[in-house]
């Protein structure tokens, strides 16, 4: 055995080992490095657009359609979702892998740039077809005044979808900061930036729209779910498909399509039913009706009794039942395979109506109907109360310093109840009450004695109708007191006498 030459191959043996352990090494150390350098290079990216206010008094978020970290490829598209806690004027700007910046919002398509407060709002893009693999960013500001958005830059949106932005990141950013600069803290706000990595197409694919008849059809391509009509598919790999399309109550739908690289197949499936049947009975509670199904005259209604409706083709119909004199009554209905629907019809009468005509001998006096206020007299001119349905009624006319007026009338449907009303005017009394310095006065009213006095006692005399009286009272050995008062009804006049003696 040549063991120098053992030991010289376990030698060899041991520096290729070791020779392919560092390359290893190196090989991930290369990795490493390029990882930390993306992940600085995106880091100091974000730091030279990040705009943040330091005490928000509301936020704004953005949301990927394929989350934060997303990768697209060029012309695929894209979607970005956006809310604000307030409302609020927003501007969202994209910042794509050569430097350049768009405005994203507002666009060609979504002018105003006012958001409602908590509502969801999208952008749809296509990742630009020129696009060179990198990192792309999304950021936005929520202001309360529409200060972000100039003039010039509505008139540039005129012109282009997603305006680009002719000014460096750099001064883009700073122009943005001078801005928001001269805003209170609370009334402006920055998102968070959001990010997603534009990489090379790796196969050829195409897109698929597919639609059919009705929609929200199932849509199967080589036996694997795909979505429901109308259904549009982005980046299918070119090739041939089968595909099926499913809705209950409709036959299967097959067909073999092509999806060819770079291009977009159109296929409309149209579905042909499955005819299947249900039944609706009706009872009505008046007889002769006449009943429609979809405007469609199908028979007349019995009584409390069913009329039964047979081979309703599934799906949802309007029932309507008409009879002279009675409201229409309707009802939309869905008829199921196989089941019976069971209705109760009950027609409720039109409500028929006449007119009340009242002349009377007293202006504005009141005029009430069961109670209700109507309209006031005019003085011997008729007032028409319209309108009214047919049936009996309580009128009363009412005014202060008459007597109500109270009848019972009947209104007939189209025809004119006149009635003439005399009011009396009520007789109503005032009364005097007599004070005194002395008592035993006599008191004598238009010159007819009525009772005497007490000394600073009130002593009242009633039943006075509203006019003058003459109020004297006579006392031996005192002069006589007279004067004139004016009594009014329902009221008290009160006197006040004070005797004098002969010879003070």
């Amino acid at each position: 055995m040549n063991l120098g030459k053992l030991e010289k191959q376990k030698k060899e043996t041991t520096r290729n080992t070791l020779f392919s352990n560092n390359i290893i090494l190196i090989i991930v150390t290369i990795i490493l490095m390029s990882v930390i350098i993306t992940v600085n290079a995106q880091e100091e990216m974000k730091k030279s657009i990040q705009i943040i206010n330091p005490r928000p008094d509301f936020a704004l978020s953005l949301r990927l359609d394929k989350g934060v970290g997303a990768t697209y490829v060029p012309g695929e598209k894209i979607r970005i979702y956006f809310r604000s806690t307030r409302n609020a004027y927003v501007a969202i700007f994209g910042y794509d892998s050569y430097g350049n910046i768009k405005l994203l919002f507002p666009n060609q398509y979504q002018k105003n740039h006012f958001v409602e407060a908590n509502k969801q709002y999208s952008i749809d893009g296509i990742i630009d077809p020129a696009s060179k693999p990198g990192f792309e960013y999304v950021q936005g500001f929520a202001t309360t005044e529409p200060v972000i958005i100039s003039r010039e830059l509505e008139r540039i949106i005129e012109r282009e979808l997603f305006p680009k932005l002719g000014e460096g990141i750099d001064r883009f950013t700073q122009r943005i900061r001078g801005i928001l600069a001269g805003l209170p803290t609370q009334r402006w706000v920055s998102s968070d930036i959001l990010h997603y990595q534009v990489v090379e197409r790796r196969e050829e694919t195409g897109r698929l729209n597919f639609t059919s008849s009705p929609g929200g059809a199932e849509v199967y391509l080589n036996d694997r779910y795909a979505g429901k009509t109308p259904l549009v598919m982005d980046h299918i790999r070119a090739g041939e498909y089968l595909a099926r399309v499913e809705l209950p109550g409709y036959q299967i739908w097959t067909r073999t399509i092509q999806i060819n690289p770079n291009q977009t197949n159109s296929v409309h499936a149209n579905l042909i039913s499955i005819q299947r049947y249900g039944s609706i009975a009706i009872r009505c509670n008046e007889d002769g009706a006449r009943i429609y199904l979809d405007g469609q005259y199908k028979g007349l209604t019995e009584k409390n009794r069913n009329v039964l409706l047979e081979q309703v083709l599934e799906g949802f119909h309007e029932i309507r039942v008409t009879l002279s004199g009675y409201k229409d009554w309707w009802q939309r209905v869905e008829v199921k395979p196989n089941q019976r629907i069971q209705l109760t019809v009950n027609l409720e009468r039109i409500a028929r109506t006449g007119s009340l005509e009242i002349t009377c001998n007293v202006d504005n006096a009141m005029i009430y109907l069961d109670g209700r206020y109507q309209r006031r007299t005019s003085l011997d001119r008729a007032v028409t109360i319209s309108n009214i349905q047919e049936g009996n009624y309580e009128l009363k006319v009412s005014k202060d310093g008459y007597y109500d007026y109270i009848t019972t009338i009947r209104i007939y449907p189209d025809q004119t109840y006149r009635l003439y009303v005399v009011m009396k005017a009520e007789q109503r009394e005032g009364s005097i009450s007599i004070y005194c310095n002395e008592s035993n006065a006599k008191i004598f009213v238009n010159g007819i004695y009525m009772a005497t006095t007490t000394a600073n006692k009130a002593t009242i005399i009633e039943a006075f109708k509203e006019g003058i009286y003459e109020i004297t009272l006579i006392k031996d050995g005192y002069r006589t007191w007279l004067d004139e008062i004016w009594v009014y009804p329902g009221q008290t006049t009160t006197v006040y006498a004070n005797l004098v003696k002969i010879g003070s």
